[in-house]
Formats: C-alpha cells, structure tokens, sequence
C-alpha cells in the first residue's frame, strides 16, 4: 500500500513539474535607434531607396515623424 501511495505522489509530482514548466522567450535589450539605422543602412547598401530604407526601421519598431511643415499647419488651424 505504502508503494502504491509513494508512486501516486511522486506520479503528481511529476506532471505538476511538466505542466508548470512553461516556455518563455528570453529577455533582449531593445534596439537603440542607432544599431537600427546601421543595420537598416547595411540592408539597403548602394540602393538608397528611401522606401525600402524606411520599410526596415518599420520594422525593427521605429517608424517616421511626421514631417514639421504637416504639424504647423495642424497647430494653425482654428479651434471650434
């Protein structure tokens, strides 16, 4: 009886471990803007497509301001 109390356990025990064991990615340090634009600019080479160029930093998480002339004329508008 002992012997079949000690398997019951250790049994539990078992699949508790390997239902609890849950796979997790590991933690990486976010890229900084510069590691993306050298990377980016490896990846684009000699094409200075600024289309593809900009598609990569999308990618790797920076996308693009919008442009300063687009935010004044926003600013100038009148409240209603």
């Amino acid at each position: 009886m002992k012997k079949l109390l000690i398997t019951a356990a250790f049994s539990g025990l078992m699949l508790s471990a390997c239902s609890s064991n849950t796979e997790t990615t590991p933690e990486v340090a976010p890229m900084t803007v510069d590691q993306a634009l050298q990377e980016c600019q490896a990846s684009v080479g000699d094409n200075q497509d600024r289309a593809v160029f900009d598609a990569c930093m999308r990618d790797k998480g920076f996308d693009r301001a919008a442009p300063a002339a687009d935010a004044a004329t926003d600013a100038s508008a009148p409240a209603m």
